[in-house]
C-alpha cells in the first residue's frame, strides 16, 4: 500500500497533494519529510508509515537541513520506537549507525557497489571521509586481497566504524583512522592504487593531497556536485590540479549517482592519473 492510499480517508485532498509520498530507509528506520502545513498531523503520518513498512521500527522526520562540517541534520522520532540507532544491511555488510550524528546516504548504496566492482587484485585503496566504513567494508567483502584506509574527521561516525569493522570481520583488510585527511595522509608514507573522495560538496578542496598520494596511472574517484550541462566543469576540477603536480589524467569517466536538487547531480569522476 502506498502512502497517500494509507491516509486518503485521514487527510483532505489539498493535504494528500502537499504529502511528500517518498522517504528513505535506513535499517528499520524511516527518514521522511513533513511539510510545514502538515506538521499536525506529523504522528498519523508516522503511523501510516509504520502500518505499510512491517519491518520499520522507526519513523523519524527531518528536522533542518544537513549543515555543518559533518553534513549532518537533526532529527524528530515522530512514530514508533524512541531511538535513533539502527543497523542497515548493504550489500551483505552490517552498518551501526545513527543518520542524527553520521552523514549516510542509503540512496548511494548501488554507487558504493559499483566501485567495489572496479577495484582490481591486491590494490591499496584510501576512502577520504570514509564515515561509518560503507565503503572500506563493501570493497573488502568482495575484494578479499585487497587492503583499504578509511579516514574520518567526525568522532561519532569513527567510532561506529570501528564497531562496524568488527562485525563485518574485516580487520585483516581495513584500518579505520580518526582525523583530518590533510594531517594524517601525509604522514602514512604511502603511495595508493585507487582514492575514493565521497565528499561532493568540499571534495576538490583536497584533490592536490589526493593527486600526491595516487601512484601514477592510479584511480581517482572524485565526488561533486554539479547541474546538468556542466559535468565537464567537474572533470576540469581534475585536470587543473595537474600540471603544478606533473601529473595527467590519462582517462576519465564521469557517472551520474543521483540527484541532489532540481537540476543538481551527484556525480562521481573516475579518472586515472598519470
Amino acid at each position: 500500500m502506498k502512502l497517500k492510499e494509507a491516509l486518503k480517508n485521514t487527510l483532505s485532498s489539498n493535504e494528500l497533494d502537499m504529502l511528500i509520498r517518498g522517504y528513505d530507509i535506513v535499517g528499520d528506520m524511516a527518514i521522511t519529510i513533513i511539510p510545514p502545513e502538515l506538521e499536525q498531523h506529523e504522528s498519523l503520518i508516522g503511523e501510516a508509515i509504520l502500518s505499510i513498512n512491517k519491518h520499520v521500527r522507526v519513523v523519524a522526520k527531518r528536522d533542518g537541513n544537513y549543515s555543518g562540517q559533518y553534513r549532518i541534520i537533526h532529527l524528530k522520532i515522530i512514530a514508533g520506537e524512541n531511538r535513533k540507532e539502527t543497523i542497515h544491511q548493504e550489500f551483505g555488510v552490517k552498518l551501526h549507525l545513527n543518520p542524527e550524528t553520521v552523514y549516510f546516504s542509503v540512496r548511494s548504496g548501488n554507487e558504493r557497489k559499483r566501485i567495489a566492482g572496479l577495484i582490481q587484485a591486491n590494490e591499496t585503496i584510501l576512502v577520504m571521509f570514509s564515515g561509518a566504513g560503507p565503503y572500506p567494508l563493501l570493497i573488502a567483502r568482495y575484494n578479499k586481497s585487497c587492503t583499504i584506509i578509511g579516514v574520518e574527521l567526525n568522532k561519532d561516525a569513527h567510532a561506529f566504524a570501528l564497531r562496524n569493522l568488527k562485525v563485518n570481520k574485516a580487520e585483516k583488510q581495513v584500518k579505520f583512522l580518526h582525523g583530518d585527511v590533510r594531517e594524517i595522509v601525509p604522514h602514512l608514507g604511502l603511495l595508493f592504487d585507487r582514492i575514493i573522495m565521497p565528499l561532493p560538496k568540499t571534495a576538490h578542496d583536497f584533490l592536490p593531497l589526493a593527486m600526491q598520494n595516487l601512484r601514477r596511472d592510479g584511480w581517482l574517484h572524485f565526488y561533486d556536485f554539479q547541474s546538468a550541462d556542466s559535468f565537464a566543469a567537474s572533470l576540469e576540477k581534475v585536470n587543473r590540479c595537474c600540471p603544478s603536480l606533473q601529473r595527467q589524467v590519462v582517462e576519465s569517466e564521469i557517472v551520474i549517482c543521483g540527484h541532489s536538487g532540481p537540476d543538481t547531480y551527484r556525480i562521481c569522476v573516475d579518472a586515472r592519473i598519470g
